[in-house]
C-alpha cells in the first residue's frame, strides 16, 4: 500500500471547469498516477482487496459504491441555482445514485465576494413557486460574504449556487444528481434554455435554510509548518487535499508528492506515513467517510 494520486479527470462547462480529483464512478472512472498501480482504475484498485483499500468498515457495508467524490471547481460565471435531494428522496425518485450533500472550501472568492447561500429570511414553498412563476427568484436568493480559507457546508436540501470568479475545492457525497430551480436565463451548447427541474426543486428544499453537520463525511482543515507523523485507519480509508501549497507524503517505502489543489487517496491499511510541507507551510483537508 503506498498513497495513491490519480490523473485528474478534466470537465469543460458553460461557466467554468472542473477537475475531479478523486472519483469512482462509471463514467467518470479514476485512472491511478503514480506507483506500481498507475494505468489501473479506481474500481479494479479497490477489487484487488475492498478491505485493505477501503477500510474494514466500509468493505462489510452491503453497498459497493465508494462515497465520496472530490473536485476542484473554477467559477468564471456563476453556476446555476440549485439544490440537492438527500438519500431518501433520491431513493425514493429511484436513482442510482445516492442523495448529495457537499463542502466547499474557498481556494479564490468570488468576484463580487459573495455566494448565494439559502433563501433570504421568510421566504416559504409557496412563496419561492411565486418567484419563479413572476421571473422574481433572484430577489429571494440570500447572499453570503466569503473569502479565502472559509469551509461552507452545503447539506442537502440547501439552496445555493457559486458565483462568478469563485475557486473551490469541492467534497460531496459520491452522487451527480442536482435540480436546477434558477439559470439566469442562459442557454446551453445547443442554444437552448437549460433544463430546469423546479419541482423537484421545491420538494427537496430545506427552508429553515439550515448549513449544519453533514452526516456523511468529516472534514478538518489542517496547517502543517514541519514533519507530521500519523497512520491510516484500518477501519476507513482517508483523502487529503493540499489546498495552500504543497507537501511531501512519506511510507517507509514510498514518497509522493501532493501539489497544491491535488488530492491523494490514503488506502485504509497503508500503516504509518509522515506528511511534510515542501514550503513553510501546507494546508490540508483531511476527508474521512462515515461508517
Amino acid at each position: 500500500m503506498y498513497p495513491i494520486k490519480f490523473v485528474p479527470i478534466m470537465k469543460e462547462m458553460i461557466w467554468g471547469s472542473e477537475s475531479w480529483e478523486i472519483t469512482c464512478r462509471p463514467h467518470e472512472m479514476g485512472v491511478i498516477e503514480n506507483g506500481e498501480f498507475a494505468g489501473k482504475t479506481f474500481a479494479e484498485l479497490i477489487a484487488t482487496s475492498p478491505a485493505k483499500i477501503l477500510g474494514t468498515a466500509l468493505a462489510e457495508k452491503a453497498s459497493d459504491k465508494f462515497p465520496l467524490l472530490v473536485k476542484i471547481i473554477d467559477a468564471r460565471d456563476a453556476l446555476s441555482v440549485q439544490v440537492h435531494p438527500n438519500d431518501a428522496y433520491a431513493k425514493l425518485k429511484g436513482a442510482a445514485d445516492t442523495g448529495k450533500s457537499e463542502l466547499w472550501y474557498i481556494l479564490e472568492p468570488p468576484t463580487d465576494g459573495h455566494l448565494i447561500i439559502g433563501l433570504k429570511d421568510g421566504i416559504t414553498r409557496e412563496g419561492l413557486s411565486q418567484a419563479y412563476e413572476n421571473g422574481t427568484v433572484e430577489a429571494c436568493l440570500n447572499r453570503v460574504k466569503v473569502r479565502r480559507g472559509d469551509i461552507v457546508n452545503i447539506p442537502a436540501g440547501l439552496i445555493h449556487a457559486l458565483t462568478a470568479g469563485v475557486v473551490v475545492a469541492e467534497i460531496q457525497q459520491n452522487s451527480d444528481i442536482t435540480y436546477r430551480l434558477y439559470d439566469f436565463g442562459r442557454v446551453g451548447t445547443d442554444g437552448k434554455p437549460r433544463e430546469l427541474h423546479v419541482q423537484d426543486a421545491l420538494a427537496v428544499t430545506n427552508f429553515s435554510n439550515e448549513t449544519g453537520e453533514i452526516n456523511h463525511f468529516s472534514v478538518q482543515k489542517m496547517e502543517i509548518t514541519a514533519p507530521f507523523q500519523t497512520a491510516s485507519n484500518p477501519q476507513v480509508f482517508s483523502v487529503y487535499t493540499a489546498v495552500e501549497n504543497s507537501a511531501v507524503i512519506e511510507t517507509p517505502s514510498h514518497t509522493v508528492i501532493l501539489p497544491a489543489r491535488r488530492s491523494v487517496f490514503i488506502p485504509a491499511a497503508l500503516g504509518a506515513f509522515t506528511i511534510t510541507p515542501q514550503n513553510q507551510v501546507v494546508t490540508l483537508l483531511s476527508t474521512h467517510a462515515y461508517y
